[in-house]
């Protein structure tokens, strides 16, 4: 099983933040695994080269696809993986999904979409070609390949409110959302509005899935860590404040949704994020 963060070449660092591999092999043990996913602050480009994944919604609805493109996410999915699973992913800066898709970010939220349909029929192709590649870095490399022809054609805007929504992805960042709209040379509402259009959620909504990314990350590291230590520590007031959040983003409670971290599918491999 493997779970890798790899950072981009120099010549795609401004357009991806980091390249995702999750590789999960059950043909021995005939299991299928199944994965509550958690809201995080990402847009994605997937390819899943050997079989498919399903991913389901609480509207209800659920859907499967080969190569994915999902914009920001605010509720839980529960992403159910065949026995030999691979996952290369594509997570881009804020912005840039929306302008290779071009649409308006929200229109990607909480959306699970066919990449054929939008990139065309050679991303078909790459998708293939990383089914046969002897390495992870042989799959990274095509995925470049692939990306650089996009960006030969499609010149992502680099606009004030991406570049700001990119900052506040650190978690320790004190700043009121008043005081980078004020940097964005906006109004608060302009800023809102805007900010909404460029990923897909709210500066408060966007904020708060960040440090509830902290606050998971955190528990892993510390699965003795104590709810209140954790919540002013991923910046919430206190641990209502946190309870209240992860409620409101994954329908659990933070207790309820360790717990079924404990069930995820790397966890019978001994790994887990950090």
């Amino acid at each position: 099983m493997l779970l890798y963060r790899i950072p981009p070449s120099a010549e795609l660092s401004q357009f991806v933040r980091f390249y995702r591999l999750i590789h999960f092999d059950f043909r021995e043990s005939k299991q299928q695994a199944v994965k509550m996913y958690r809201p995080r602050v990402e847009h994605c480009l997937q390819f899943t080269p050997f079989s498919q994944e399903t991913v389901e919604y609480r509207r209800p609805f659920s859907t499967q696809e080969n190569i994915a493109v999902f914009g920001q996410h605010t509720e839980l999915t529960v992403r159910t993986l065949n026995q030999h699973f691979l996952n290369v992913q594509v997570v881009f800066k804020p912005g840039v999904l929306s302008a290779l898709c071009k649409v308006s970010s929200d229109a990607l939220t909480n959306r699970y979409e066919n990449a054929e349909a939008i990139f065309g029929s050679q991303i078909k192709v790459i998708n293939e070609i990383l089914a046969q590649c002897a390495d992870y870095q042989g799959m990274i490399h095509q995925v470049e390949i692939f990306l650089k022809s996009l960006f030969r054609h499609i010149d992502p805007p680099l606009n004030p409110v991406s570049t700001i929504a990119q900052k506040m992805l650190n978690p320790y960042d004190s700043k009121p959302l008043e005081w980078y709209a004020s940097q964005s040379n906006l109004s608060y509402r302009q800023f809102d509005r805007v900010f909404k259009e460029q990923t897909g959620i709210a500066p408060k909504d966007y904020r708060s899935l960040v440090r509830l990314d902290l606050a998971y990350l955190l528990k892993n590291r510390n699965p003795e860590k104590d709810g209140l230590s954790i919540a002013i520590e991923s910046g919430f007031y206190d641990y209502q404040h946190l309870s209240k959040n992860y409620k409101k983003y994954t329908g659990f409670t933070p207790s309820g949704f360790f717990a079924l971290e404990q069930k995820a599918p790397e966890r019978l491999f001994g790994y887990y994020e950090k």
